[in-house]
Parts: C-alpha cells; structure tokens; sequence
C-alpha cells in the first residue's frame, strides 16, 4: 500500500476564508477513512496468513498426493510382481505334476508290461509243465499196461484195476 491509516489521519490541508470545507467534517472524514482503511489493512493481512497458511496446506497436500501415488505406483508394481511369480510358481507347479503324471504313468507301463513278461513266463511254464505231466502219465500209464499185460501173460490176477 501506498497511503497508510495515520499518514490519512495526519493529512493537513490549507484552509482557505472564503470558500472551504469545514474543517471538521474533513477530518471526521479523515477519520472514519483511515478507521475503515486501518480496517481493510488489517483484513488484508489477516488474509495474506490465511492464504500463506492455505499455500502450506496445497503444498503438504501436494506433497501427500505424490507420496500416496509413488505408494500406489509401488502397490501396483508389487501386485504385478506378485501375479507373475504366482503365475511362474502355478507354471512350475503344473510341470512338476505333469512330470509326476508321466512317471507314474511310465511307472505303470512298465509293470504293466513286467505282469505281461511274468504271464509270459508263467503261461510257458504251464504249458511246459502240462507237457513233461501228459509225458510222466503217458509213462506211468505204458508201465501199468506193461505190468498187466504180463500178469495176464503169466496168468496172475492183477491187483491194479485202473482204467486204459
């Protein structure tokens, strides 16, 4: 400002006998002007703190906004990371099952295929034991013929009634 209350206040003029104003009406005037200056100065100040104090709020403002958004730059980035090591872990988990599957599967093949070679074993003993049984009966059952046939030679009753 330029003109303060009391420089208002301490405004003297020249008087002049003839035509002037009353001298005290200019300085009730006077008076009430810089009353009412004083006033608006003193507003004015009052103003200027509220706007000092309303920049330092913007700017803690400001500085809390950016604080918040590096915080949520920060939480995005982390949920990413987060997604991505879940997804590689649920990858590598879905691998090692897959491995899992095919060596239990190979696992099963192969003693799948071991009971087959086993049947194989078994089913060619079988048949070889059959052979060497039919073979020994065969024997066995020649012997009793020959044994009847000479008790029938020399006339003795046979004591062994088996069936031809």
């Amino acid at each position: 400002m330029d003109i303060s209350p009391e420089e208002i206040r301490s405004q003297k003029f020249k008087s002049r006998w003839v035509s002037g104003y009353d001298m005290d009406e200019v300085e009730a005037f006077l008076n009430t002007t810089a009353s009412a200056f004083e006033a608006l100065a003193r507003e004015n100040e009052s103003l200027r703190g509220k706007l000092s104090e309303m920049d330092e709020e913007i700017s803690d403002i400001g500085r809390r906004r950016k604080l918040l958004e590096d915080a949520l730059v920060s939480a995005q980035r982390v949920i990413h990371d987060m997604k991505a090591n879940a997804m590689k872990e649920a990858e590598n988990v879905l691998k090692e099952a897959e491995n899992q599957a095919d060596r239990w599967i190979s696992d099963a093949n192969s003693q799948v295929s071991e009971i087959k070679r086993e049947l194989r074993e078994l089913t060619a003993l079988r048949k070889d034991y059959e052979v060497k049984f039919r073979i020994l009966l065969e024997s066995h059952q020649e012997q009793l013929n020959a044994m009847r046939s000479m008790e029938n030679e020399n006339g003795e009753k046979s004591t062994l009634d088996l069936a031809p």
